[in-house]
């Protein structure tokens, strides 16, 4: 498992509008909620943040000016409506020894055979699984092969092979299928009521 580092100073809680001083100043709020301790209240450079999640680390080593290095993951990441820019982060404290729940995304990979060889539509499911494991065992994403796949067949939470892991959700609930092409049949026009058919025309005669 990738982990990543983000320095951060404290900061006192002061509503919106200390908030908002603090994005005009190129900086994050946020909030580390502790295991076990008390939770703090934090400020950390935009650009930093932005640079984190682009990594797509799930641990953070988490680290306050002159304090010890926290492990923990997001718990909430708010961004900007206008401009998807981060304006709040929620972190939570994990032990590195103790299970969590999470949740990684799902990621399809392979063109399968139904969609090759018989026109058939690649459907996808669930776009994330909910897991139960050690911090260290989080996977980045789990990856689904579904080359092998033919037109009408499927795989479902119970095919999913993930190491180390217990999967939360319902096993039968679908990842990907491969559904029957669409056809498309011509519409006979139908008259109008009180309309007669139309008669054939006759070919003139010679």
């Amino acid at each position: 498992m990738s982990e990543s580092i983000l320095n951060a100073r404290r900061r006192m809680p002061s509503g919106k509008g200390g908030a908002r001083q603090l994005r005009l100043s190129g900086s994050i709020p946020g909030v580390y909620y502790g295991h076990r301790e008390q939770n703090i209240h934090f400020a950390v450079s935009s650009t930093d943040l932005i640079k984190l999640l682009r990594s797509r680390h799930r641990i953070i080593n988490f680290q306050i000016e002159g304090e010890e290095v926290r492990a923990c993951l997001i718990r909430e990441l708010q961004r900007d409506p206008v401009d998807d820019r981060p304006y709040h982060i929620d972190l939570l404290a994990i032990h590195r020894d103790e299970k969590l729940t999470t949740s990684a995304p799902i990621r399809l990979i392979g063109t399968p055979t139904g969609v090759k060889t018989g026109s058939g539509v690649l459907e996808h499911g669930i776009v994330e699984v909910s897991l139960e494991c050690l911090p260290s065992d989080i996977p980045e994403f789990v990856e689904v092969d579904v080359s092998s796949l033919s037109v009408g067949q499927s795989i479902h939470v119970k095919d999913l092979v993930i190491p180390n892991v217990r999967v939360l959700d319902d096993p039968g609930v679908m990842v990907a299928h491969i559904s029957a092409p669409t056809v498309h049949k011509e519409e006979t026009p139908v008259p109008e009521a009180g309309e007669a058919p139309a008669e054939p025309v006759e070919p003139p005669k010679e």
